[in-house]
C-alpha cells in the first residue's frame, strides 16, 4: 500500500471505530421490491450458499429475483436450478465476453495480470441491464450477511455502508473520468451497494458528457490507468455520485476459510459485534 493511502486508511479506521460507537439511527425499510444481482466465476460456489443464506435471512426487503451473471458453466447452472436462482450468460449482457476487454496491467516490477473479468463484472453493475426492478442489490459472493439490512428507505433514500478503505488511484480515475473530484470521509467500497436504474442511467450520461461523447465503457477503458491493478471501483464512483442517501459504518470482520462454518455458527459467534463477514480469497 501507497504511504498517502496507508495514513488516509489509518485516519479513516480510527474514524470508523468512533463511528460504530455511535447507536445506529433505526429505519423502516421500503416496500419497493428489489432484485439481487450476484456477478460469479466458478470458484465461487463454494461460499455462494452462506452468502445466499444472509440475503435471504437479512435482506430487509421484498426480494423478486435473485440473478447470477456467469459464464456458461454446468456447475453453475446446475447450482441456479436448484437455488432457484436466474442464470444470465455474462457475454449476453453486451454482446461480447469479458475477456474481449483484455485489460493488461503492468505493475512497476514488470509483472502482468489481466483484469478484464475484474472489470467487466463492474461494467454488468453499472449498466443496470439484469433485472426487472427498479432497484438491484449487488453483492460479492464472498459477502455475508448476518444481521438484517436495509438498502432503500421508506422515502426511497438508498443506504449506503461505508468502509475504511483507501485506494487512491479510485479517487485519481473519478476525476479523470468525470471532471470533478470526489472525496468522502469514509468509502463506499463495502461489498455490496444498492444501485437505482435512474441514477445509474444519469450516472452513464454525465460519463459521456465529460469525455467528448464517448460510450461510456470505451471511457471507462481509456481513463483505467495500467499500471494500478485495481484503478476504477464501480461503488466508490456511484456512491459519490448519488447525492441524496443514508450513510452507515459497515461493521464487518473479515476472516480465513479455515474459520468458516454453517450460517447459523457463524452468525452465533459474530453478530453480536458484526453485521456481516467477509471470506476474500487471498485468505483461502
Amino acid at each position: 500500500m501507497k504511504k498517502i493511502d496507508a495514513g488516509i486508511q489509518w485516519l479513516r479506521q480510527t474514524i470508523s471505530r468512533v463511528w460504530e460507537m455511535m447507536p445506529s439511527k433505526p429505519m423502516t425499510p421500503s416496500q419497493v421490491p428489489i432484485d439481487i444481482v450476484i456477478p460469479i466465476i466458478g470458484k465461487d460456489l463454494d461460499i455462494l450458499p452462506l452468502c445466499l443464506q444472509g440475503i435471504r435471512k437479512n435482506v430487509s426487503h421484498t426480494v423478486k429475483d435473485i440473478y447470477i451473471v456467469a459464464p456458461n458453466d454446468p456447475a453453475i447452472t446446475a447450482f441456479c436450478e436448484k437455488e432457484h436462482l436466474v442464470f444470465v450468460e455474462e457475454s449476453t449482457i453486451f454482446n461480447f465476453s469479458p475477456r474481449e476487454l483484455n485489460l493488461i496491467i503492468t505493475s512497476p516490477n514488470g509483472h502482468t495480470v489481466n483484469r478484464s473479468g475484474w472489470l467487466f463484472q463492474q461494467f454488468v453493475k453499472l449498466s443496470g441491464k439484469v433485472g426487472t426492478c427498479d432497484y438491484f442489490l449487488c453483492i460479492d459472493a464472498d459477502h455475508i450477511l448476518i444481521r438484517p439490512h436495509v438498502f432503500l428507505d421508506k422515502d426511497e433514500t438508498p443506504v449506503f455502508y461505508m468502509s475504511d478503505e483507501c485506494h487512491t488511484a479510485y479517487y485519481k480515475n473519478i476525476r479523470r473520468l468525470t471532471g470533478k473530484p470526489y472525496y468522502s470521509l469514509l468509502s463506499f467500497v463495502d461489498h455490496k451497494m444498492l444501485f437505482s436504474k435512474k441514477e445509474l442511467a444519469a450516472l452513464r450520461k454525465k460519463i459521456e458528457q465529460a469525455n467528448g461523447g464517448c460510450e461510456w465503457k470505451k471511457a471507462i477503458v481509456a481513463s483505467y490507468d495500467r499500471t494500478e491493478t485495481s484503478g476504477f471501483s464501480e461503488f466508490e464512483l456511484y456512491g459519490h455520485f448519488v447525492s441524496r442517501k443514508h450513510e452507515q459504518p459497515w461493521r464487518q470482520v473479515k476472516l480465513a476459510y479455515k474459520d468458516m462454518a454453517d450460517f447459523e455458527t457463524l452468525t452465533k459467534r459474530y453478530a453480536a459485534k458484526y453485521h456481516c463477514i467477509t471470506f476474500p480469497c487471498y485468505l483461502k
